[in-house]
Formats: structure tokens, sequence, C-alpha cells
């Protein structure tokens, strides 16, 4: 292989901006460069043309416009919600509620909100991704003002129910439901009904980094974080990025397009995978089942799973290990340790992710490549 010729298993990390975001975030940065804030025409032409995106993604979540905050990202969107929600909530609210499993912008977030008085319930789920619903109804509470659970976990694929939470906490709580759908949105339907909160970024769904959305539904409270001008709904100061947040537009209509086939090629390419790493004895696949089939991730048992991930990184095949955004604990996957699985198996894991537009060859390549490191490395070790 050469630099031009590479094996990208890592799309929950990122995505390569489709070719049609970088020609809008070009255009859009030139012909509107105005202010969308400034009281004349070419500010005016700005805010119109910043607006008809906001209108189309609305149209593509299927919520109304003015639901529709941008951000940089999911982790603004994420502090937006939880920490825009406690604040407003602080007179009265003593509790919060999330899971193990959540990003690190979500779980240090919590912690940190834990440390001003809250009490934090952390749920728990099991090695198949099910999240304990009755722990969830029984932590709730006429003190609880926010759950926050994601859609989809990054590291495992776990798909959590969101719609069922809804229920549950709206039918026992006034609590909101903060959802981080980052590793959902444009790979499986979501239900806009079912939350009150959703956040999620724009690079990975073939958007530019930099780019995000918070919904934030009509009947829902929250204190800015941001504080200055009056943009956004007077959620979220700051001069409006026209090419990331007009590009990101581009980039749903995309992903939402071909979010069907993307989904069965992604499912070939998992069940593909699974079969062959479960034919290699020393692999112990932690990705269930019924995960989202845009994630595998397994762990190995006679191997460092970073080593192995080096290794197949100079053979230009890039995969991860843990998240690209955890450092709650180096090198040990958390989200494994939390679903029950030991030390080993949680500091030796190797995930790979997908956008659905890789090939059955490239698979097939994989896995040449990975077994052929797996007999290096035992050759090597037994000289």
């Amino acid at each position: 292989m050469n630099d031009k010729d590479y094996i990208y298993f890592d799309s929950s990390a990122t995505t390569m901006p489709y070719a049609e975001v970088m020609k809008s975030f070009e255009k859009i940065s030139i012909d509107y460069f105005a202010n969308p804030s400034s009281n004349h025409g070419l500010g005016y032409r700005s805010s119109e043309i910043l607006e008809k995106a906001r209108r189309q993604i609305a149209k593509y979540l299927d919520c109304q416009a003015d639901e529709v905050i941008f951000t940089s990202g999911a982790t603004e969107g994420n502090n937006l919600a939880i920490r825009g929600v406690c604040q407003h909530c602080q007179s009265w609210a003593k509790r919060i509620i999330t899971t193990k499993a959540e990003h690190p912008s979500v779980l240090n977030l919590f912690e940190a909100i834990e440390k001003t008085g809250y009490e934090v319930i952390y749920l728990d789920y099991d090695k198949e991704g099910r999240l304990n619903l009755e722990q969830l109804r029984n932590s709730l509470n006429d003190k609880t003002c926010l759950v926050s659970i994601m859609a989809v976990n990054n590291e495992t694929g776990y798909i959590f129910p969101i719609e069922e939470a809804y229920d549950i906490i709206h039918k026992n709580s006034k609590a909101l439901l903060h959802v981080d759908a980052t590793q959902a949105i444009c790979k499986m339907p979501l239900n806009s009904q079912a939350y009150d909160l959703m956040s999620f970024s724009g690079h990975k769904v073939g958007g530019l980094k930099g780019s995000g959305v918070l919904v934030k539904k009509k009947n829902v409270f929250i204190d800015e974080q941001i504080i200055g001008g009056s943009q956004e709904n007077g959620l979220r100061a700051g001069t409006s990025f026209m090419g990331l947040d007009c590009s990101l537009a581009t980039a749903l209509r995309l992903s939402f397009s071909t979010m069907e086939s993307r989904s069965v090629q992604a499912k070939k390419i998992t069940d593909y995978l699974r079969t062959k790493l479960s034919e290699i004895k020393e692999v112990v696949i932690t990705s269930p089942l019924d995960a989202s089939p845009f994630i595998l991730n397994f762990s190995l048992l006679e191997h460092k799973g970073s080593v192995i991930a080096e290794a197949l990184s100079n053979h230009h095949v890039y995969v991860s290990t843990t998240s690209a955004c955890s450092s709650r604990e180096a090198g040990i996957s958390y989200v494994l340790k939390g679903a029950g699985w030991d030390d080993e198996i949680a500091s030796n894991s190797i995930r790979l992710s997908f956008s659905g537009t890789e090939t059955i060859d490239q698979a097939e390549e994989f896995m040449k490549i990975f077994t052929q490191i797996l007999s290096e490395i035992k050759t090597r070790s037994n000289i």
C-alpha cells in the first residue's frame, strides 16, 4: 500500500468532508461574507442565506427552524444543553441523571456540575448494551431536572432505548431528556418527538470540524453559556460562522439521502468482519449483535490493542483504540469496564467504525493485514 491507497476504518472519530460541502463552504464564505447581524443590504442577504440553511436543517431533523441552534459541535452543544438546563433550574433542582457510557463531554461535565451541589445518578448497562431502565425509573424524583442519554455509544455501538427512556422520564418526573446523537445522526432514524434537547457534530456526517447543532424544543428553557450578542435566539452569542453553518445543511442533505444505502453497506462490512474476527482464538468481540452496524469493537487476549493499532497504521490501515476524545483513564476503556469486562479486555480494545461507503474488498484486505500482523508478532516473540 501507499499513502494514497489506505483503509480508513475510523469514521466515528471523523469523516472526510464531502466535496460539495467544501464548495458550499467556500462559496458562502466569499459570496456572503457580510455579518448577518449587520443592518445593511449585504448583512440582510447573509441573514437570509443563514436562515434558509436553518430551515433546511430543521426539515432534515423534523423540527422547527427556531429550535435549531448552531454550535461548534457536540461538545459545545452538550455543554449548552446540560449546563443551560441545570442553571435555569437551580432554584429547585438537586438531581441529574446520565449513563456510565457517555462521551467525556457529558461525563466530565456531569462531574463538574456535581461539585456545585447537584446529586448525579449514573445508570448501569450490561455487556449487551442493555440500559437499566428500572434504575432510571427509580432514580427520578421531583428534584430531577435533566437526564442525558446518548443514542449510540461511540466505542461499542450500543443503541440505547431513547423512546422508552423519554416515556419513563415524562411519566414519572418533570425532568427533560437530552440526547447526544453524534453517532446516530444520519445513521439511524431518530424520533424527533422522543427528546427535549439533541446535539451532534457536523464532522461525523461529512461536514466540517467546528460545525454542529443543538435542537432545543420550544417549550424547553435553558440559560445561555456564551454571553454577548443576541445570536441564536440569545442562547449562543458570537458572530455567525456562515461557511460552517450553511455547509452543514449540505452535509446533512447528502448524508440523509444516502442513509439507507450506507446502513445496508455498513451491515455487510460489519457482518463480514464479525464472522472473520470470531474465527481468531484471541479475539473477543465486545459489540453486541444488535449494536449499530457502523461500529464494531473487539479486544485482544494475547496482544496489546495499542501495539496492533500502531502496526495497522504502519500498513496504512487506520483504526482507533479507545474513543479519540477519551482520556479518563489512559489505555483503558471505561465504557467496556462499565459493561463488566475485565481490565485485560478493557485495555486492549480496537474500534472499527464506518461511514457506509467502505467496500468488502477493503474489509478482506483489513483481515489479511490484521492476521499477518498477529502472525509476525507471535513469530518474533517466539524467537
